[in-house]
């Protein structure tokens, strides 16, 4: 039984890894496309812009790998039905239980391996990918275009007009509250984040007393925070985009806060709960092949396997917004689409049954 394990896994990965490749590449280019219109920005270079398309295809692998594993499954038991191997298999008396499970042990290895991608190496090589991108265009990271970046922390709000990649901030202005009541704020020309300490340079200080308003100019000033530079550049990217961890810790900054956390809630909670789905379009490529689908060309079998796994998609991306307009519990929202997936294999394989 080890050998059909084998044989089957092998089959299964290698469709995948074809499916990957392909859509991977309509990806790269589609991406690079975009990027050669900003070649000659800055120092921004073709080599740079082919670079950095390679840099996002890890986590776009991450994002894509439901659809692809439903479509390499399908793909791959459909080369067995068409060659009538399963044929043989059940004849010789190895049921459908013991195939799911040899495609069951395949899938789980590609999965392990997807979320040492998705977790560790995607999230890394994106943020580089948009710091050096961005260093070539414009010699500097521009937390917004129009007004900076707004955060809170504590009593104080602040904001950061922008962020160099050495960590160093330009166009700082601290705001610190008592009580209700504005204290101080805080203008500084530039700062740089050392040893968990803000260091604030060419600072005019505004202090508010109930009696008079002060004004005080010095070279430099202390501001002990939890916004590092990691938190800003979070704060900056997508929450898609972020690891689990990342998502995890971001999100508790947002809440000791009290900052909006949802979005990077559901955010974290869809990336838990991807290998599930994973497994789940897995599964649901088996009724299809065991069932209507043993006799139906490739052609049809990438149709079928491309459209559910755009509707997935659909109905993942509506049901998180859906929970973040009428507050649904994020595992509520981001589990609904998995949760889907399997009670319409557990259907399907009732009928087959």
């Amino acid at each position: 039984m080890k050998m059909l394990d084998r044989y089957i896994g092998r089959i299964i990965i290698t469709h995948t890894l074809v499916v990957f490749s392909i859509l991977l590449a309509i990806y790269f280019f589609s991406t690079l496309v975009n990027e050669l219109g900003y070649v000659g920005k800055g120092t921004y270079s073709t080599t740079k812009a082919v670079i950095y398309s390679i840099m996002l295809l890890p986590r776009q692998a991450y994002e894509l790998f439901p659809m692809v594993a439903l479509l390499g499954t399908m793909l791959g038991l459909g080369s067995l039905a068409t060659t009538s191997e399963l044929t043989v298999m059940r004849a010789s008396g190895i049921s459908v239980k013991r195939i799911a499970m040899a495609v069951v042990k395949a899938g789980l290895l590609m999965i392990v391996v997807v979320i040492a991608v998705g977790e560790g190496i995607a999230p890394k090589l994106e943020k580089e990918a948009h710091v050096q991108r961005i260093k070539a265009i414009a010699q500097s990271i521009s937390l917004n275009a129009g007004e900076g970046l707004w955060a809170k922390d504590g009593d104080s709000f602040i904001s950061i007009r922008r962020l160099d990649p050495g960590g160093k901030a330009k166009g700082v202005t601290l705001y610190r509250l008592k009580g209700q009541q504005l204290a101080e704020i805080a203008v500084a020309a530039s700062g740089r984040y050392r040893d968990g300490i803000w260091h604030l340079n060419k600072v005019r200080k505004t202090l508010f007393s109930q009696k008079r308003v002060k004004i005080e100019r010095v070279p430099e000033m202390q501001w002990k925070s939890n916004l590092t530079p990691d938190v800003i550049n979070l704060a900056t990217m997508a929450p898609e985009n972020l690891a689990a961890w990342e998502l995890y810790d971001f999100i508790g900054y947002l809440k000791e806060n009290g900052l909006a956390s949802q979005r990077y809630e559901v955010a974290m909670w869809i990336r838990l709960i991807t290998p599930l789905a994973t497994g789940g379009m897995i599964l649901l490529a088996l009724p299809f092949v065991f069932g209507s689908m043993r006799a139906v060309g490739v052609g049809q079998r990438i149709m079928i396997g491309a459209l559910i796994g755009i509707a997935f998609y659909l109905v993942n991306g509506v049901f998180s917004r859906i929970g973040l307009i009428y507050e649904i519990p994020p595992i509520v929202s981001a589990g609904t689409p998995t949760m889907m997936v399997y009670l319409t294999w557990f259907w399907m394989m009732r009928r087959l049954n």
